[in-house]
């Protein structure tokens, strides 16, 4: 009886009470001590924690917080953090207005522009990516095919897209339903990657409004070889071939984290995506500074979050040890991390804040 009585209070306490975590640990590169308070009913806190600190952090305390008198807590903190990160319901936003450094989502969307001819689109690709492509098939011996057969389906659900996930995730690996995904695939299409007729790896697509949509990915056993030696680019190499050829507009490669930095996130964009805010999310992510410049400037040097600003999206990033940025080091800057989407960048330095349009 408790237990189903909780159950039906949940969704009305979670957006009223969040976890809060005081943690503290040695941040990654500096080895600096660093105190975080984080606050949320969701997994993306403990991704941020395992991405800035150095092995699992102190916990000083652990609480569940009622939302308005976070506020207060964040008015009186005393130095008693370096900085909070919250994710919070966007109706809470006016509470919080004047207090955050920075708000953003919990993901962005990217979309690849495959408009113009086939040379328009590669020339949208990094170097990198369009040295790679160059005679890819000729070069990785790879091709596609396309398949509805639901036989194809079971054995990309359970040999390719299971694995896959296990493999990346590991602990935090979200498994989606197999009745929930064959849903999309009864509506989509598998694009197979494959080498002398063996399926390698293969993307659950579905096509709406002239978009091919990147739904899900898998390679086969969730086998790393396989995705070093060319499979994972040719997943997208080929959709975004056969998504042109079908007279699309565009290929949308679904949500990534929202750091400049992140593995997935640099990937797309190499492919020429353009960032977009996940409009579908009712969540807010603020960040609140509340300690010295320059531990600020430690903790975004390991989140290049991408935050939402009057003027559309920014990026944030850190420089620690940095106190003027030079031209060379601000170009260096936009090449390697401007997209189509991004309207500039808040640089933190050990003395404050930059600007760079």
């Amino acid at each position: 009886m408790i237990k189903s009585i909780k159950r039906f209070l949940y969704p009305i306490t979670s957006k009223i009470f969040l976890h809060a975590r005081l943690v503290e640990g040695r941040l990654k590169g500096s080895g600096d001590s660093f105190r975080c308070l984080f606050v949320d009913n969701l997994d993306f806190t403990k991704i941020l924690e395992a991405r800035i600190y150095e092995g699992a952090p102190i916990i000083h305390k652990s609480w569940r917080i009622f939302i308005p008198s976070l506020r207060k807590l964040l008015v009186n903190s005393d130095n008693a953090f370096d900085a909070c990160v919250a994710a919070l319901p966007m109706s809470y936003e006016p509470l919080f207005k004047n207090l955050y450094t920075y708000k953003s989502r919990e993901k962005v969307r990217q979309i690849i522009d495959i408009s113009g001819t086939w040379d328009d689109v590669r020339k949208r690709f990094s170097k990198n990516k369009h040295q790679i492509t160059n005679k890819f098939p000729e070069k990785f011996g790879l091709g596609y095919r396309i398949s509805n057969d639901i036989n194809d389906f079971d054995h990309f659900y359970h040999r390719m897209f299971v694995p896959h996930i296990k493999k990346r995730y590991g602990e935090l690996a979200v498994i989606e339903s197999y009745e929930n995904m064959k849903e999309y695939f009864l509506k989509g299409l598998l694009l197979f990657v494959t080498k002398n007729d063996e399926r390698l790896a293969a993307a659950l697509c579905l096509i709406a409004n002239g978009v091919l949509i990147f739904r899900r990915t898998g390679v086969l056993d969730g086998n790393e070889t396989l995705v070093e030696s060319g499979a994972q680019t040719a997943l997208y190499y080929y959709q975004l071939k056969y998504a042109h050829e079908m007279g699309l507009r565009a290929v949308d490669a679904m949500m990534s984290l929202p750091f400049l930095n992140d593995g997935v996130y640099m990937h797309k964009k190499e492919w020429g995506a353009a960032v977009f805010p996940d409009d579908e999310q009712s969540t807010w992510v603020y960040y609140f500074s509340a300690g010295l410049p320059e531990k600020t400037a430690c903790f975004f040097e390991k989140n290049f979050v991408i935050v939402e600003s009057d003027d559309g999206l920014r990026g944030v990033i850190g420089l620690p040890n940095t106190t003027d940025l030079s031209k060379e080091t601000i170009d260096q800057l936009i090449h390697k991390y401007q997209a189509k989407g991004i309207n500039g960048f808040f640089v933190h330095t050990k003395t404050g804040v930059l600007h760079i349009p």
